[in-house]
């Protein structure tokens, strides 16, 4: 009976260490052996180098792409390499991934402090902790840091190693490896990183917080100047670099405090449209990139969207050029910095009456007059029975008065007689009821179904560019390196409207604006064509205008839904702002 009991105890002993302890080292093991470097950020990476510049070539941004490490041909630049080796892993070349001596003398520090002081970690063990662990000082954690250390040191070279490690290594004020440290401390590409600068960012990776140059730049400058030190007593600097180093003045970034400049949901428009013009992306290591955005512009309309209250509540401004579709602003928030949603082109929302310009479209084409009499009283189709938002009804109304007083009743008249199924295919041809279908549903000619910014301020584009469509864009053009030409705006269009049916369409558009419920976007001396539109609850605040040759649409309401206690008027007055500041008018 105990020789049973025994063999059970040896059975039952096997069977917890094999899964307590060797299948998770086994499964560890696996992960790692299975690990591809091209996974990791290949949401955020791209596979080049770039430049955005403004529309009057002022950069808007610069940002070196990730190393490939892969591809032995993409080095990394000296100084770079031997920094950050001579400051986080002097042994890095020598050992297997484990630094006996760094563990030892991180043990004895432990033990003399009675508490886990130190890891002893080099570049590799970081790597690991990096891309499958944690921060977390614990026993448990280390043995796993160093076991997927081992397989990592079997598995690549020590460059890729190096180069896991700065693709990933968080470097503080948000920039994620040395691609993101070097555009947001120095506004530079990677190679074009001085050997004082290069120490100065190695000199982040013990502590970001604490050697921060925008928090502390007496102690980054200590920190750095102990990098130049170290690196030259390795021998991989010379006293003359080393000195030269030690007096370059430091010239940080200091525009990553202007809130403007971190608009990284713009940049990912121009770099997602950049991406679709592109057909061989491994063709080209860097791209200069001309946008359409007009820098100044884009300052003043942020800065304006700031000052929409309440502070909660949310702001989106498009302004398109209407002769060529180019994207001359686009504020996709009142804070960029902490948004990630684009609400210029993925927030879908009721149109309400901007939507009207489609049904008076379809009955000026159907040969329907400006001054055509109209019923504006209320009237029910079969259960649905509308009210003018005003609850204003004025009996028998011309065409273009019922558009100024932005009458509900008339375009639902107009929509039941002419059919929604026109409707809609001419709203298609405008480039509505792409994001949400529309269907024949009577309400639709009001405005009840959603559509984006982007597209509806492009669509009035049309009607200021007389009848004209473009295909919004916020590229001019695409360069290589050397200036070679990839790919430049064409410009092209369609005719979707004749002459006289868009004169008459921005006849009541500029009725609307001088005479009408669009006021507050009145401009003294000036012609302004557009139109307000206000969803149910006032949840959904539009103005959509035209002035010269540019055409800005605003929407103001909460991400959530709720209903506001503002009007369409705000709207219009927050577009009024925009243009007579950036056309320096008298408002």
């Amino acid at each position: 009976m105990n020789e049973i009991k025994y063999k059970y105890f040896i059975f039952s002993s096997s069977i917890f260490i094999f899964f307590v302890i060797f299948f998770p080292i086994l499964n560890l093991i696996r992960i790692t052996l299975n690990f591809d470097p091209l996974k990791i950020n290949t949401s955020k990476s791209i596979p080049y180098s770039y430049e955005i510049f403004s529309s009057d070539n002022k950069t808007l941004r610069k940002l070196s792409r990730k190393f490939d490490v892969l591809d032995n041909a993409n080095a990394i630049p000296f100084f770079l390499k031997y920094s950050f080796i001579s400051g986080e892993d002097k042994r890095f070349f020598n050992h297997n991934g484990i630094d006996l001596i760094g563990l030892s003398r991180a043990f004895i520090s432990n033990i003399q402090s009675g508490y886990f002081k130190e890891g002893g970690s080099t570049i590799t063990q970081q790597v690991a902790r990096l891309i499958f662990l944690n921060n977390d000082l614990s026993f448990q954690r280390k043995i796993k840091e160093i076991i997927i250390s081992l397989v990592l040191d079997l598995k690549f070279s020590k460059n890729q190693i190096l180069k896991l490690y700065l693709n990933n290594i968080y470097l503080g004020s948000g920039a994620y490896g040395i691609n993101e440290a070097s555009q947001v401390y120095f506004g530079k590409l990677i190679t074009e990183l001085s050997l004082s600068e290069v120490a100065l960012v190695a000199g982040l990776a013990p502590a970001p917080s604490i050697y921060s140059p925008y928090e502390n730049i007496d102690l980054a400058i200590k920190k750095r100047n102990k990098i130049l030190k170290d690196m030259y007593i390795d021998g991989y600097i010379s006293l003359d670099e080393r000195n030269e180093a030690l007096k370059e003045k430091v010239n940080l970034n200091y525009s990553i405090n202007n809130k403007d400049s971190k608009d990284n949901l713009l940049v990912n428009f121009i770099l997602k449209e950049t991406n679709n013009k592109i057909k061989n992306h491994k063709k080209y290591k860097f791209l200069r990139i001309k946008s359409s955005i007009n820098k100044d512009w884009q300052e003043i309309g942020q800065k304006i969207s700031r000052s929409i209250g309440p502070n909660n509540i949310e702001t989106a401004l498009l302004s398109i050029e209407s002769n060529s579709g180019l994207i001359r602003t686009m504020i996709t928030s009142k804070n960029p910095i902490i948004n990630e949603f684009n609400r210029v082109t993925s927030a879908i929302r009721p149109l309400g009456s901007t939507f009207k310009i489609i049904p008076y479209t379809a009955a000026l084409k159907e040969g329907i007059k400006l001054r055509d009499k109209f019923e504006d009283l209320p009237k029910c189709w079969e259960d649905y029975c509308p009210k003018n938002f005003s609850e204003i009804y004025r009996g028998k109304i011309s065409l273009i008065d019922s558009f100024k007083t932005s009458s509900n009743i008339v375009p639902l008249k107009i929509s039941s007689n002419i059919g929604l199924k026109k409707i809609i295919n001419l709203a298609n041809l405008f480039g509505l009821g792409y994001e949400q279908p529309l269907e024949e549903f009577l309400p639709l000619a009001i405005g009840s179904y959603g559509d984006s910014l982007l597209n509806i301020t492009n669509a009035y584009a049309t009607l200021n560019s007389n009848g004209n469509l473009y295909k919004p864009s916020i590229l001019e053009k695409i360069e290589s390196n050397n200036y070679e030409l990839i790919w430049e705006n064409k410009f092209i269009h369609e005719k979707i409207l004749d002459s006289e049916v868009n004169k008459s369409l921005n006849n009541l558009l500029e009725k609307s604006v001088s005479e009408g419920t669009s006021i507050a976007a009145s401009i003294k001396g000036e012609r302004v064509y557009g139109k307000t539109g206000t969803s149910d609850g006032n949840r959904d605040l539009w103005f959509i205008g035209s002035i010269n040759n540019l055409t800005t649409g605003v929407w103001i309401g909460f991400d959530e839904n709720k209903e506001t206690k503002l009007s369409s008027g705000n709207a219009a007055y927050f577009w009024k702002k925009f243009i007579s500041k950036i056309y320096d008018l008298e408002i």
